[in-house]
């Protein structure tokens, strides 16, 4: 089997066992906090001690079948699949300061066009001057004042290059 069948079928099973013991959401939940502690190493068994019944019982069965390699994968399509299924849509923010505010905007903007609910992460970067950056799944949309200062930095170079060649 190939490194993309395993995660998939793997987390399909992981989906229709969650639901099964009524355990999805939670299951969406601490496969993001498995994810982070297996790509850290620290913590692992205290996060391994905080899941739940049927996470155990999963992870146990992954052991057992020598696939702990691909668990991260494994969880990765897992939250995915949930994420399908749940009409949830992952959206990322990145302002140059905290802005709680424009997250409240942007969520009931993105309902008001029919999205149902939103997975936000945000990100403070300070090289951001000002403005925001913010990705809906795989379209992008970048309103910071140091990506407009690169454009106009951009097109004043152009239009030197121009002029020299014409004068």
């Amino acid at each position: 089997m190939n490194a993309g069948m395993i995660p998939s079928r793997y987390a399909n099973a992981l989906l229709l066992f969650a639901k099964e013991e009524r355990a999805d959401a939670r299951i969406y939940e601490e496969a993001q906090s498995l994810i982070d502690s297996l790509q850290s190493e620290s913590g692992l068994a205290a996060c391994i001690e905080s899941l739940s019944e049927p996470m155990r019982r999963f992870i146990t069965l992954v052991i057992r079948n020598k696939r702990v390699e691909f668990l991260p994968a494994i969880l990765r399509s897992y939250r995915q699949l949930y994420r399908k299924e749940n009409g949830i849509t992952r959206a990322w923010l990145t302002t140059a300061t905290e802005n709680p505010e424009l997250v409240e905007r942007l969520t009931l903007l993105m309902k008001e066009q029919g999205f149902k609910r939103i997975d936000f992460e945000t990100e403070v970067d300070p090289k951001l001057i000002g403005g925001f950056i913010v990705q809906i799944e795989d379209k992008r949309l970048d309103a910071s004042i140091s990506s407009q200062l690169k454009n106009i930095r951009k097109e004043l170079e152009e239009n030197i290059r121009k002029n020299r060649k014409n004068g």
